[in-house]
């Protein structure tokens, strides 16, 4: 495949218009890329903390709605920053936008790569704070350390919009893209902590968890809001960076050798 021409003249002003087109493709469906996960959490927080939170009982030494909460933010961010770039993408390849219009923008591969990762991260950002703003009407909660969330946020939206780009460049159909998201993003989504606690698990099962990456950035923003440290912060957050630095690099070089944008 012939790399992309780094002589080609680049431009911010190309990719803040790439970025706004971004966001303004799920904005124009509100209802079905807010709305919706808005929804969903409610039945989660009605379910899982209304109905069976008090059998549960506690979990590490909280209520275990308060458990939840972080959680279900957490996965709202990752299942939205990783749909936007990757329906994105794969849209753009049904019209025939990909090889023709993206390729031809007057932008370097990591602009390319920062205007579509940025519109994800828009995403996911707002879908976690609708969830935790929804959260209030259940009940109230202090954000412990305010500097943290923003910052773990931004990298869990980051990550998995850069591995949303990458699933988009891989897949050529929609059924390429829900193979991904089913049957590796969810599991790992779901068995990462967001409904329970490693410590919940039978000993068995404990080192299994804690080998999910998810796990720890789950963790990672539990103790942003609540404080509670189910993994080690300094740790998980070296990895948090350090991947999303990893999955840069690999994305930018996958488009400046136009790996399938021509195809």
């Amino acid at each position: 495949m012939e790399p992309l021409d780094q002589e080609q003249p680049s431009s911010w002003w190309g990719t803040w218009a790439l970025f706004k087109r971004e966001c303004h493709r799920f904005m124009r469906v509100f209802g079905q890329t807010v709305g919706a996960p808005l929804v969903s959490a409610m039945l989660y927080f009605a379910v899982f903390g209304g109905a069976l939170g008090h059998r549960i009982g506690p979990t590490d030494g909280i209520s275990y709605l308060h458990f939840l909460i972080p959680g279900l933010a957490a996965m709202g961010i990752v299942q939205h920053a990783f749909q936007n770039a990757s329906s994105s993408l794969i849209q753009m390849r049904y019209i025939g936008m990909l090889p023709m219009d993206l390729v031809a923008l007057p932008l370097k591969p990591i602009q390319m790569v920062l205007a579509i990762m940025g519109g994800s991260m828009v995403r996911g950002l707002m879908v976690g704070c609708v969830v935790l703003l929804a959260a209030r009407l259940f009940l109230s909660f202090e954000i412990k350390h305010w500097g943290l969330l923003l910052l773990v946020s931004a990298l869990l939206a980051g990550i998995f919009g850069l591995v949303g780009m990458l699933t988009g460049l891989w897949g050529k159909t929609f059924d390429d893209i829900s193979l991904v998201s089913n049957f590796v993003l969810t599991p790992l989504t779901y068995l990462g902590g967001v409904f329970f606690s490693a410590a919940m698990l039978p000993d068995g099962w404990q080192p299994l968890a804690t080998w999910n990456p998810i796990y720890h950035l789950v963790g990672l923003y539990r103790y942003a809001i609540l404080g509670l440290q189910t993994t080690d912060p300094v740790l998980a957050m070296a990895f948090a960076v350090g991947f999303l630095l990893l999955l840069f690099g690999v994305t930018v070089q996958i488009v400046q050798h136009g790996w399938r944008l021509k195809e």
